[in-house]
């Protein structure tokens, strides 16, 4: 079992007043996925007005060393990711 839970926040989370760059690396470290899971649920509850972050498992061929990612959906449309 790993030690932990790698996240990517992808630039739609900082493409609206959402979350800043100054308050959180692109990169965050979970010690579970639950922990992540919790970590975004409370993040959609402090900016529900503006949209909501969810959490991806990242694709068994994906040759980063992420565990997971964050994308932003803005109020019913999706943000282009990159």
């Amino acid at each position: 079992m790993p030690d932990s839970y790698l996240v990517e926040l992808k630039n739609s989370v900082f493409q609206e007043p959402l979350l800043t760059e100054d308050e959180f690396d692109r990169q965050v470290e979970f010690s579970s996925e639950t922990d992540a899971e919790e970590w975004v649920v409370e993040q959609n509850r402090a900016h529900s007005e503006m949209g909501e972050l969810t959490l991806h498992t990242a694709h068994p061929n994906d040759k980063s060393n992420v565990d997971a990612y964050v994308v932003f959906q803005s109020q019913g449309r999706w943000v282009p990711d990159s």
